[in-house]
Parts: C-alpha cells; sequence; structure tokens
C-alpha cells in the first residue's frame, strides 16, 4: 500500500510537472518560428481565371497580398501607416478606421486595404492587399515596395521573402 501510494505521488508530480512545461515549451517555439518570420515580407498574387468572366467586358482584376511581422507594437505601426498614406500625394484615404487599423486607399483605377494587428504587445502584423487591372505588373511591385517603406519608416529592415 505504501508503495503503491508513493508510486502515486510520484506519477502526480510527474504529471504536474510536464503538464507545466508543456505550454513554455509551444511558447519558446512559437517565438522561435515568430523570429524566423520577422522582417520578412511575404507575397501572394491571383490572377482571374478566364473561365469565371462571366461578362467579356468585365474587367479582370489582379489581386497581390504582402505581409510581415514587426517587433513594434500595432499603434506605432498604424500611426507610421496613417502618416505615410496621408502624406503621399499619389494615393487617396479612402478610409481609415482608427478602431479596426485599417487604410483603404486609391491610386487612379487600383485600390489597396492596409490592415494592421497586435500579435501581441510588441509584435504586430502588417497586410497590404491590392488590386489592379490584370496585366499591370506594377501592381506587385507597388504593395510590397509599401509595405517595405513601411518597414524603414519604422526603422526596420525588411526584406522580400522567396515564395
Amino acid at each position: 500500500m505504501a508503495i503503491s501510494k508513493k508510486l502515486g505521488s510520484i506519477v502526480a508530480g510527474s504529471l504536474v510537472v510536464l503538464g507545466a512545461s508543456l505550454p513554455l515549451t509551444a511558447e519558446a517555439q512559437w517565438i522561435f518560428v515568430a523570429h524566423r518570420a520577422m522582417n520578412r515580407v511575404q507575397q501572394v498574387t491571383q490572377d482571374q481565371d478566364d473561365g469565371q468572366a462571366q461578362n467579356t467586358q468585365a474587367q479582370q482584376r489582379v489581386t497581390q497580398v504582402a505581409t510581415v511581422i514587426l517587433d513594434v507594437s500595432a499603434k506605432r505601426v498604424y500611426e507610421v501607416a496613417t502618416n505615410t498614406t496621408k502624406n503621399n500625394p499619389n494615393v487617396t484615404v479612402v478610409s481609415n478606421d482608427p478602431a479596426s487599423m485599417t487604410i483603404r486607399l486609391k491610386e487612379n483605377d487600383q485600390s489597396a486595404t492596409l490592415t494592421v494587428t497586435a500579435l501581441n504587445k510588441n509584435i504586430s502584423q502588417l497586410m497590404i492587399v491590392g488590386s489592379a487591372p490584370a496585366g499591370e505588373n506594377p501592381q506587385t511591385t507597388r504593395i510590397v515596395n509599401a509595405a517595405v517603406k513601411l518597414c524603414n519608416d519604422m526603422g526596420k529592415k525588411c526584406e522580400v521573402g522567396s515564395n
């Protein structure tokens, strides 16, 4: 009986130690992944399928997404993005929502939405989604360049990741 109580105590103690260490391990792995992704601008482009165009006169669009994780507070990223877009004479700010940290922009027939998300107190994600008429390759460059410029404006050196 004494041996089984002692064995039970050892097993219970081991489970408590193991259970307490698992969240730390998971958090450490998340931090490792976040540091590997930090300051890397990732991009995705989606062309509209020719088979999806129902109306031949409907203008096809290309969608570009650029995202970067920064070790900067979301509030600071949003402030820099707001100032940068407000001071850019080439773009029109369609809307700016501080509650959702979202800015909608327009430049000629192109549009973009910039969103900042807090991942924790000092880490944030900047995402820019833009659209342009099909065949206009500069939109891809504009979206990625906008993300890199915002990084530079915050004193961060961002690089474009390989996809």
